[in-house]
């Protein structure tokens, strides 16, 4: 599951590398769930961004952010891998540059990769960076 956003440029710069680990990922039996919970960008302008940028999956909308907040999620994008039993395997970041020519440890692909060959994951968890998700405020 990867926390995304229409309007943040951390989340859109990783448009394409989101693009590519699902092309990549998906015909090995790994499922994805791409989720909007920003307050602050609505279900329309979530489908339109989709289109526009060519995402071959679906953007789900989460409205009043609970599934964020069962996540604790923090920031877009924000990555998590869950296993077949529902355990989180990883937690983080989907690399550890903003800029796809700096990129060294492809730390989402590594997990990705631990989890088929069914080995551990190398780093269970690592700082995700991005903008913060615009949460919907809760009545007090």
């Amino acid at each position: 599951m990867t926390f995304i956003a229409t309007e943040c440029p951390v989340s859109n710069s990783y448009n394409q590398r989101m693009i590519d680990v699902y092309q990549d990922y998906s015909s090995k039996n790994i499922k994805f769930i791409f989720v909007n919970a920003n307050r602050s960008e609505p279900a329309g302008e979530v489908r339109e961004h989709a289109k526009r940028v060519g995402f071959p999956f679906a953007v789900y909308k989460d409205p009043g952010n609970q599934v964020a907040d069962r996540f604790d999620a923090q920031v877009t994008p924000e990555s998590y891998v869950i296993d077949n039993s529902g355990v989180i395997r990883y937690h983080g970041a989907i690399d550890d540059s903003m800029n796809a020519s700096r990129v060294h440890n492809q730390v989402l692909r590594a997990a990705l990769d631990a989890l088929l060959a069914g080995k551990p994951v190398p780093r269970t968890e690592t700082k995700a960076f991005g903008c913060t998700i615009k949460r919907v405020r809760k009545a007090s």
